[in-house]
Formats: structure tokens, sequence, C-alpha cells
């Protein structure tokens, strides 16, 4: 078997600790922690390339707290789904479905009222539009320059 690239592991605590808190709610667990790590060992073989600069760039921002994570979230979801960011996400929100402490804050439904329910998802809807907006604008660019120098190196 292939050892995974260092390209892949960084120091990962910090990053689970943001991401945990971006899609749980919560703070990242021991638990949540090892088996990130243990997720994290064998997600090249899911990526399948080494990481290209923008995906450093993602990444960088997305460890950043606290509109860093949702605005990568949000503009990879649209325009760079096959990011490792999107793998990471996936990873991580895999572990949080089975982790005691944060698989209620991701799969429950919330109750409320009709109102309620308008209302947040207006809010939610609101929220979502502004990251998507914040990210086409500063990353964007970069992701065009990107593809520019990939094309160019072919």
């Amino acid at each position: 078997m292939t050892p995974p690239s260092r390209e892949f592991s960084p120091d990962l605590a910090p990053e689970c600790r943001v991401l945990t808190r971006y899609l749980a709610g919560a703070e990242a667990t021991t638990y949540i922690l090892e088996k990130y790590r243990a997720g994290h060992a064998g997600l090249h073989l899911a990526y399948g390339t080494s990481p290209t600069w923008f995906d450093g760039v993602l990444l960088a921002l997305a460890r950043r707290a606290p509109f860093g994570p949702g605005i990568v979230d949000n503009y990879s979801r649209w325009f760079a789904p096959r990011s490792l960011v999107r793998y990471k996400l996936t990873l991580l929100l895999a572990v949080l479905e089975h982790s005691p402490e944060t698989c209620r804050s991701v799969t429950a439904a919330k109750a409320g009222t009709r109102l309620g329910l308008m209302s947040g998802l207006i809010v939610a809807g609101l929220r979502e539009a502004m990251l998507l907006f914040m990210g086409v604008v500063v990353l964007g660019p970069l992701h065009l320059a990107a593809a520019a120098t990939m094309g160019r190196h072919r």
C-alpha cells in the first residue's frame, strides 16, 4: 500500500476544529479528530491527483474562521465540486453523522411553526447567497487564473 502524500497530511486538528464548528456548530472531540485523521489517510485514493494551488487557496481560506468555511463551501459547491475541500467536507460530514455528540445536529430536522420555518429558510437563503457572492468576488478571479495556468501546462 502506498503511504499518503505529504500534500494531503498537514496538521489536521485545527482544520478539523474549524470545519466541525462550521458543519455541526460543535467542538471537535477526540473521537472526531481521530476518525478525521484516519479517513484523511486514505483521502488521496478518493481524490486521485495531487492538490492544485487553487486547492491550497480554498483550504487556506476554509481553515479561517468565522466566514472562511462558508465562503469556500458555497463557492466550491457550484464552481469547484471536485476540489479537495469538497472531499474533506464530505469526509468530515460522514464522521460527524456517526459521532454521538454531533449526529443529531447534522441529521435532525428542526421542529417549529410554519412561520418560524419560513423565516428560517429566508434567513438561511440570504446568508448562503451572501457567502456565494463573497466567494465569487474573492475566489472567482483566482479560480480563473488557476484554470489559465493549468491550461498552459498541458
